[in-house]
């Protein structure tokens, strides 16, 4: 009985190992850039720390039917004509939306690709430190 405790406990140490090790407000956050999931995951990494700051989300489901949906370039989400995604949110041509970093401003343009400004973000506007 004592050697399939310690084993148990053994695998959950591992399993916890492999994923985020912490959280930080709405951030996962992962000391082995290996660890982190390579989709629908964006990160940053604070050079103070050395640790990576990611998001992860599900796609939102597209309002047309299946056959008429689409593939974003740089994205695993499927989108419907005239609209684009950031972070698995869908969004109108045209339309601008807050981008997955908490600090840029994305826009649909007409030919469906995202564009987006290019201000800087930080582990605190990533991962929704609250304002004092």
């Amino acid at each position: 009985m004592t050697i399939l405790v310690t084993f148990f406990l053994s695998c959950l140490v591992f399993i916890g190992m492999i994923g985020a090790s912490e959280k930080f407000y709405d951030c996962d956050v992962y000391s082995d850039e290996a660890n982190i999931p390579t989709e629908n995951t964006y990160c940053i990494k604070d050079f103070e720390d050395g640790k990576f700051y990611c998001k992860s989300w599900t796609c939102a489901d597209p309002d047309c039917p299946e056959e008429q949906q689409l593939a974003q370039e740089g994205s695993s989400c499927p989108i419907c004509p005239d609209t684009c995604t950031n972070g698995g949110i869908i969004f109108d041509k045209g339309d601008s939306i807050k981008c997955v970093d908490g600090s840029n401003k994305c826009t649909c343009t007409d030919t469906g690709v995202v564009i987006s400004t290019r201000r800087g973000t930080n582990k605190f506007w990533f991962c929704g430190v609250p304002e004092n």
